[in-house]
């Protein structure tokens, strides 16, 4: 069962009069509450599509470090990066924090950020580059790591984000269809515990006539989305993407972490409510977090 990290807040937005701080951040619109992820042994995986970053110049790179810092998780999966250099002046903001950055990508680029005293970085590789059609020139970021605490575990991480719109439907299905071979392919040669994070760019709550990832909901016995419950819900306030309002941010797992995800958290973070101008000045997306202990 699906439970929620912390109390969802609509009642509107909230601002903040805290002080900005020695890193010289604007912390003026970034409320106090927004909550710590972090949790002692366990593994926070966040996923989000920054929108075209930084989406309004150095507001966007000092509000997301923000944000970053106090939400604390050990790795984000981020989509959208317009400028790699104004993204590693983020980055050099984030002590304790390593990269990985896709160098293959023609536009919008995937990075990684996970936390270095938890997480040990063992490869990376770019998937699917022969299919850029598929996957809209954007190949999937592949990561192999370790988690270091108590139960330490190996799992491999894909950061994706796939086409959307226009004839976006055909060419996301051949993408989970490629997808869906190579990671049972990968399975079966002995690669364990694997998560596919990203902005997958349709909603899975679908009718499956019109679902890009059929395939994948048709196979319970191999994976499941860690989404499932929050993009089926009655009310649209855990949406990922609210304009349309839709939640095509997804987690998927592998079969070897249907244990771990029995007793994980999963819940859309509503930076909005926290944040005053969200989506002008940071993303038209919201962050998705899954987090477990090993």
């Amino acid at each position: 069962m699906i439970r929620s990290l912390f109390p969802v807040l609509i009642t509107g937005v909230f601002i903040s009069c805290a002080v900005p701080t020695e890193d010289e951040t604007n912390y003026s619109a970034i409320n106090s509450s927004l909550p710590d992820l972090n949790w002692e042994d366990g593994i926070e995986i966040v996923t989000w599509n920054i929108e075209n970053f930084p989406k309004a110049g150095q507001q966007t790179i000092d509000s997301v470090a923000i944000i970053l810092k106090i939400l604390n998780a050990d790795i984000y999966c981020l989509q959208e990066i317009s400028s790699e250099s104004e993204f590693m002046q983020l980055a050099e903001r984030l002590d304790g924090y390593n990269i990985v950055y896709s160098t293959v990508t023609e536009y919008l680029n995937l990075a990684i950020l996970y936390r270095s005293g938890s997480i040990t970085l063992r490869n990376q590789t770019n998937l699917f580059s022969d299919y850029s059609y598929e996957f809209a020139s954007r190949p999937p970021l592949r990561t192999e790591m370790t988690f270091l605490g108590d139960k330490s575990i190996d799992f491999t991480l894909i950061n994706l984000h796939l086409k959307c719109c226009n004839n976006g439907f055909n060419r996301r299905v051949a993408s989970a269809e490629l997808l869906y071979s190579y990671l049972l392919e990968s399975s079966a040669a002995g690669v364990v515990n694997q998560i596919v994070v990203g902005d997958w760019n349709d909603d899975i709550s679908d009718n499956p006539s019109v679902n890009s990832f059929t395939i994948f909901l048709n196979d319970t016995l191999n994976f499941s989305f860690m989404t499932w419950d929050l993009a089926n819900a009655e009310s649209d306030v855990f949406d990922s993407y609210p304009g349309y309002p839709s939640f095509i941010d997804h987690i998927l797992i592998s079969s070897d972490l249907f244990d771990e995800a029995g007793s994980g958290d999963v819940q859309t973070m509503r930076l909005g409510d926290y944040i005053s101008n969200y989506d002008e000045l940071i993303s038209d997306h919201r962050p998705v977090v899954w987090r477990f202990k090993p």
